[in-house]
């Protein structure tokens, strides 16, 4: 256990000590050791065990029916920076879904649908992030990987601080479309 001395109770008793065993002086006399350094706290991870919005997906490989629809409505509270400074657009202060996954996944698309112009942030268990604005031009964001076993953060999120729009967003093992999935109902 290391405790810490006064300095100059450590440079008496060293110099003691020294003359004693070895017929040292004051100029080769041991120094006191430096003080350890501190490192800073982590910032808290404000992401870590948030809960969502609309729900929890739970999924395991080879589930059915594929894709896996569900719906939501995206609200522009905070930058998608918050979660990785790569991420464009405005999402939720907390994921719109969760997706548990009591398998890993080899491949995995997520995509959202909109009228609107929406974006994809997708955080998984091992804190590492995708996200996408625009897919080969259209609107509807698609990001696609492999997820480990875990709960994984979704967030679809709009362009601009402030508005909203409805979504449906998919989850599929297969190579799929924006048009597999349908548009959300008007209003």
């Amino acid at each position: 256990m290391w405790m810490r001395r006064d300095d100059r109770s450590w440079a008496l008793l060293s110099v003691t000590a020294c003359l004693a065993a070895f017929g040292c002086t004051e100029e080769t006399a041991p120094t006191p050791p430096p003080a350890p350094i501190e490192t800073p706290p982590e910032e808290p991870d404000p992401y870590e065990h948030s809960p969502s919005r609309f729900g929890t997906v739970p999924l395991h490989a080879g589930f059915s029916p594929d894709p896996r629809v569900v719906a939501g409505e995206a609200l522009g509270e905070v930058k998608a920076k918050s979660v990785h400074r790569k991420c464009r657009g405005w999402i939720a202060t907390t994921p719109d879904y969760l997706l548990d996954a009591d398998t890993a996944f080899f491949q995995l698309y997520v995509l959202g649908r909109s009228a609107s112009d929406v974006t994809l942030v997708v955080r998984r268990p091992d804190g590492s992030v995708l996200c996408n604005d625009n897919r080969s031009g259209t609107k509807d964001p698609m990001v696609r990987g492999n997820f480990p076993s875990g709960t994984t953060q979704v967030w679809v999120g709009v362009q601009e601080e402030g508005e909203t729009a409805s979504y449906r967003l998919g989850f599929s093992e297969v190579k799929w479309k924006s048009s597999s999935i349908a548009l959300p109902e008007p209003g």
